[in-house]
């Protein structure tokens, strides 16, 4: 997906970019005793969207209706609408559909979000406006999971996917609704605060990431 780079014009914005990875990894095994299979989604938080495993996967769908398996360390770019013209003491918000890929387990999902670059800064000599971002998380039902809360306690439980009981997707296929309970959704906002100094942070940039786990659970 190719990057689009943008100007500012309005002082005092601020650019997030979510990135969406994906991956699996699939637990040693001890004594004879298998561990419970994972797999993983992470999402890098930008302006305006996982693998297949034959055991076990999870998912997203993008916002034109296909499966992203985004499974690079680079991630896949979820567009936020608005996020390119995000001031201070406003927020955006974005809905993500995450959903069991594996025919037969269930999956215990958590999400997190994570800084990239190793401090959430986009580049040198941009501002990184980190310490001003609040984030509030809800399930598909309007349960709140946390609320405007910085980068580092914006973390918790999507809760467990049913198995999906029907044909596995590959990368780019378009996503089709399986069993009741494999799919839930996330809707995750992030506010930009109008605090005491953000007026040095003109022109200032994040650079995060929204990353799922999962777990299997035998149905």
């Amino acid at each position: 997906m190719t990057r689009i780079q943008q100007r500012w014009a309005v002082p005092r914005t601020g650019r997030i970019r979510l990135v969406l990875t994906a991956g699996v990894l699939l637990a040693a095994t001890m004594a004879g005793t298998s561990a419970a299979m994972t797999d993983f989604a992470r999402l890098n938080i930008i302006g305006d969207s996982l693998i297949e495993s034959p055991e076990f996967d999870i998912g997203v769908v993008r916002d034109n209706g296909t499966v992203e398996q985004a499974d690079t360390a680079a991630g896949f770019d979820w567009a936020v609408a608005g996020a390119a013209a995000l001031v201070p003491g406003k927020s955006v918000a974005t809905t993500i559909p995450v959903f069991n890929n594996t025919s037969n387990l269930k999956a215990d999902t958590t999400f997190k979000i994570v800084l990239r670059n190793g401090d959430g800064t986009v580049a040198a000599g941009i501002p990184n406006i980190l310490p001003f971002l609040r984030f509030t998380a809800t399930d598909e039902g309007g349960k709140v999971i946390f609320s405007n809360v910085p980068w580092d306690q914006a973390k918790g439980a999507l809760g467990v996917l049913e198995p999906r009981w029907g044909a596995v997707l590959n990368q780019g296929d378009r996503y089709t609704r399986a069993a009741d309970g494999a799919e839930k959704k996330l809707n995750l906002t992030i506010t930009y605060l109008d605090a005491p100094g953000v007026e040095n942070y003109n022109g200032g940039q994040a650079a995060i990431a929204v990353h799922f786990d999962a777990t299997s659970v035998a149905p």
